[in-house]
């Protein structure tokens, strides 16, 4: 089974790969002639070719060099031509060209840039010198005229027999227009066998013409151009015949074949006609090419379009792509002739040509404008290209070379633009040919082009790095201790819980100190619900500390003078001696934990309460320190859980509340201008807890209070020992953390474990699935801030840390409060794996079947703000698997598109790829084996692979929706070993059995995603 797809040959975009096998020696590489032969798989012919050059006159004389460019023939090529290309005049070359067109462009270019050559002969591989002064007569003869080129005659060979027919090149027929434009159309239209004769040219090397791309007729295309644009500069020379053709070649056939050879010569002979009626209207002629030709009128500039060039349709899409966009392009208006010719006219700009570079912010500022608009430029060249007098760059070339954005069309179009403007390569140096490489690996060949493209990507949008981190408390409150209490039964979750209550209460206020009370009495234990553990407290306290979540471990004092010492300071007596009262609560811990804070206000509470917070911003602890501060109270007990949302005012007579021991706020200065108090003592125990005993003592002096009330926004609730048991699962703890509880827990302090907690379900037609762990607080909010930019926020989110602890979770109820109530939160205490979590969030929290469920790593986030309303058009043409393209700036130059038509034979087939959206109903029917490894545990490695595979089988209608970037998708390379687990886990799931769709269902239409 194959891990990867397999390689094949397409269409891509590569570089020519230009390289010099063999120089001819010096004495020729200083001609300033060089007769250009190209070939690709042509050796014998090609040694026929080459021995009539070296015969020629120019380079017997060291006039003339030979340039033989193969175009990836066979590898044996050099040995059946033979010894010829040995000749010093004969230099080698290979490229990668794709085509007869541009291997006689590669030449061309070749020549440009060598300072001695100023002169180009062309000579195909299956042509050769009529004579052997046939070059030189058109040398001298255009070197006389001072001329741009030089045109000579021909004859045939025609099945190897040699014709006695010339086709002889008349200056009358050639050089005047109207003459030239019968020619052609006789040949093109009439059936005349004897043609242009376009392959006998000698032309200057700095011209700037080039052979048009086309199938047919190229050589044609080109020396019309030439005999219309310079009929002055171009020399005719009739005798001595030129070249010999053949017209046995195999590109000459299979174009007759396929009906390219005659159809080019209509477009020509059409062209030919229209250009002739251009300049007998004396038009002032722009330009023109395989589309149409382009004139100047008055202060407008017009482009009339060949019939075959453009459809309406075309033209409503370019209106419809172009409306209101104020983009590198200019703006256009259309009109239809009444012979049917589409037409638009421009205003006329003052532009300035492109030179060899374009400056480099130019660039980036026109490839972010139109990726801005949804637009791309597919005929990137320097003729297509102008700089406004702003300095601003544009795209002149307006035609259905402009297409709505795909990532596939925006790569090209940036990688053409760089290669051209940024590196200075001639226009065809980076084309789509046919090739074997990856598009990737085609790409990397291009110097620095990867991290342009990143970096220009990575422009266009927010980066982490310009985002807020985790939010920190802004105030601190430097006269309050947090003081929580724990004993040796407390052991199981003892971390998670004190992280819990610490970083739920530490925001926006923080405390003067955090500490940990741990009660070193080992029991017996009034109503126990656990097996004491010491030990295992200390090592957590420890590890609290150390990872700065407290700022000190308190554990109080043995021997009886110490106890006696502070139970004389709280009671005015020493009689008793134990550390607990008589009913076996704890009294000692506490009071001496009081006695060394330093602070005047203490905020102490059990270690096992639960802290809800409904509104992180909610500045509680202001609240209780205001309350307090009216005369006479001593403490202000944290809020319960309440079914009014309205603010209750605090509240309490003298002796009518307790402190609250399990969760309050004390003055502790007020508390020690009461002490000492009242606590009966019984058998050397106390009888109340101190808490009993100073209510006792408010109610005596009828003087001082303890308050409740307060805003129901924070509020606790306490698990009793019998009930603890509930709290393994995490999700309570996770709910109330939230300021989520059941209808049956308001108003109560202690939980209610049989009430129905669960998480809020989701229902919306779409539903992100944000899973993660540890993800750096800037990255998260990346990810939401590209959800809240969404222009249609009728989607739910589920986000699932797992098992990121407290510590660094517990600010995402605040990060989700822009999705109000469209959001549900899940934080595990244990990890539970991508799939895990994948079913819980899918199978448990989601309704509807038909609910589309959206993958969206915590630190990933979306490219585009229409997604959203994409995905919903998509599932309304009854598509269940929507996938669309990502970005990774770690591989900038991958694209991604999946292949759903057997995707297990070909690697995966992409079909793992961000992003990707499914329906709930087609994850619920993946058979449990096809998520689990042999061993009948999860996948934990490739497990997009696991979900996706299967779910692409069974989708009855996936689709690709590619409008251009839509997810950024970053991770950091893995290491040797993970990429080991990882290619055994994959090699295994690609193994499974494809599994079948489990109904035929009629065709849907196809998603229309070409609009902008």
């Amino acid at each position: 089974m194959p891990l990867r797809a397999p390689i094949r040959t397409s269409q891509t975009l590569t570089l020519r790969k230009l390289q010099c096998l063999k120089a001819a020696s010096n004495e020729f590489r200083a001609a300033p002639v060089v007769i250009a032969v190209s070939h690709q798989n042509q050796p014998e012919l090609l040694k026929r070719a080459l021995i009539s050059a070296v015969e020629q006159t120019l380079v017997h004389e060291r006039k003339a060099q030979i340039a033989v460019l193969d175009d990836q023939s066979e590898e044996n090529w050099q040995e059946v031509t033979g010894a010829i290309l040995n000749h010093p005049a004969v230099t080698i070359l290979t490229a990668r060209c794709g085509s007869p067109a541009r291997s006689r462009n590669q030449v061309l270019d070749w020549a440009e840039k060598q300072s001695h050559i100023r002169w180009v002969a062309r000579l195909d591989a299956d042509d050769e010198f009529a004579a052997s002064n046939s070059l030189e007569a058109l040398y001298y003869q255009a070197e006389s005229e001072n001329s741009i080129a030089a045109i000579g005659s021909n004859k045939l060979r025609i099945n190897g027999s040699l014709s006695t027919t010339i086709n002889r090149a008349s200056s009358e027929e050639l050089l005047n227009t109207e003459a030239l434009v019968q020619l052609i159309q006789s040949f093109c239209i009439e059936g005349q066998e004897r043609e242009l004769p376009s392959c006998n040219l000698l032309m200057r090397a700095n011209a700037g013409l080039r052979y048009p791309n086309i199938r047919s007729a190229e050589d044609h295309w080109l020396v019309m151009r030439l005999l219309f644009d310079f009929p002055d500069r171009v020399s005719v020379v009739s005798q001595p015949t030129y070249a010999i053709y053949s017209l046995t070649g195999d590109d000459t056939q299979s174009n007759r074949d396929a009906g390219y050879w005659a159809d080019s010569r209509k477009k020509l002979a059409f062209v030919a006609q229209k250009l002739l009626k251009l300049k007998s209207n004396d038009q002032k002629l722009l330009g023109y090419g395989l589309e149409g030709a382009v004139w100047l009128e008055g202060d407008t500039v017009r482009k009339q379009f060949y019939p075959w060039s453009i459809t309406a349709t075309e033209v409503a899409t370019l209106k419809e792509l172009l409306r209101n966009k104020t983009v590198s392009i200019p703006p256009v208006q259309w009109s239809q002739a009444r012979e049917g010719f589409w037409h638009y006219v421009t205003p006329k700009v003052a532009y300035s040509t492109i030179r060899k570079y374009i400056p480099f912010d130019q660039v980036v500022r026109f490839l972010h404008a139109l990726y801005k608009a949804g637009i791309a430029t597919l005929n990137i060249k320097r003729d297509n290209l102008r700089l406004t007098p702003e300095g601003d760059l544009h795209y002149i070339d307006i035609g259905k070379d402009i297409q709505p954005l795909t990532t596939s069309y925006f790569l090209d179009m940036c990688a053409r633009l760089y290669g051209i403007g940024i590196l200075g390569y001639d226009d065809e140096e980076l084309v789509r040919r046919s090739s074997t490489l990856r598009p990737e690996e085609a790409l990397s060949e291009i110097p620095g082009f990867a991290n342009f493209y990143r970096d220009l990507i990575s422009g266009l949008h927010i980066q982490d790095s310009a985002l807020p981190a985790a939010p920190v408390a802004e105030n601190e409150a430097t006269d309050v201790t947090l003081l929580i209490k724990c004993c040796a039964q407390d052991a199981d979750g003892l971390y998670e819980q004190v992280a819990h209550i610490v970083t739920q209460l530490s925001f926006p206020t923080t405390f003067a100190k955090i500490v940990l009370l741990v009660d070193g009495y080992t029991g017996p234990f009034l109503r126990q619900y656990a097996e004491p553990d010491l030990q295992s407290v200390l090592v957590q306290a420890a590890g609290l500390k150390a990872d700065g979540l407290i700022h000190e471990v308190l554990k109080p004092p043995k021997g009886t003078e110490s106890i006696q010492a502070i139970y004389e300071q709280w009671f005015g007596t020493s009689e008793a001696s134990h550390t607990h009262t008589m009913n076996n609560a704890p009294l000692y811990p506490q009071i001496w934990a009081f006695s060394t804070i330093q602070t005047r206000y203490v905020l102490q509470c059990d270690c096992d309460v639960l802290v809800g917070r409904q509104r992180m911003g909610h500045d509680y602890l202001t609240d209780m320190l205001d309350a307090i501060s009216t005369d006479g109270a001593l403490s202000v007990g944290f809020n319960i859980p309440k079914v009014t949302k309205d603010e209750l005012a605090y509240h309490g007579k003298a002796g009518e509340f307790p402190p609250e021991v399990r969760f309050g706020l004390l003055d502790l200065h007020r508390i020690r201008g009461c002490l000492p108090i009242n606590n009966p003592v019984h058998d050397g125990f106390h009888q109340l807890t101190w808490h009993r005993a100073l209510q006792q003592f408010q109610k005596e002096s009828g003087r001082h209070t303890s308050l409740r009330g307060g805003s129901p926004e924070s509020f606790y609730i306490h698990p009793r020992n019998e009930d603890k048991a509930s709290l393994k699962s995490s999700a309570i703890r996770d709910l109330v953390a939230q300021g989520i509880f059941p209808a049956k827990q308001a108003e109560q302090f202690d939980l209610v474990p049989n009430a129905t907690w669960r998480y809020p379900q989701r229902h919306e037609p779409v539903i992100f699935l944000l899973k993660g762990r540890f993800t750096p607080a800037r990255k998260l909010h990346r990810c939401l801030k590209s959800l809240e930019q969404q222009s249609d926020q009728s989607f739910g989110v589920i986000l699932i840390d797992d098992a990121s602890g407290y510590a660094h979770s517990w600010h995402y109820p605040e990060q989700m409060r822009p999705f109000k109530n469209r959001y549900t939160l899940v934080r595990n205490i244990k990890r539970e794996g991508h799939i895990a979590n994948m079913q819980k969030a899918v199978s448990q929290i989601c309704t509807d079947p038909s609910s589309m469920i959206v993958i969206l790593d915590q630190d990933d986030y979306l490219m585009q703000d229409t997604i959203v309303e994409r995905l919903l058009r998509a599932r309304a043409k009854g598509h269940d698997l929507i996938q669309m393209p990502m970005f990774r700036p770690n591989k900038p130059l991958k694209l991604y598109q999946p292949d759903y038509n057997s995707p297990r034979q070909k690697g995966g087939g992409n079909t793992w790829g961000h992003m990707r959206a499914f329906t709930k109903e087609i994850f619920d029917r993946i058979p449990a084996q096809h998520l689990k490894t042999t061993d009948d545990d999860w996948y934990r490695q490739v497990t997009d692979y696991a979900t996706m595979l299967p779910m692409a089988e069974l989708a009855r209608s996936p689709v690709y929706l590619d409008p251009g970037y839509a997810y950024w998708h970053e991770r950091e390379d893995y290491s040797a070993t993970h990429k080991e687990q990882e290619a055994a886990a994959l090699k295994e799931i690609l193994a499974k059995p494809a599994l079948e769709k489990e109904e035929t269902v009629e065709s849907l239409p196809a998603c229309d995603e070409s609009a902008p």
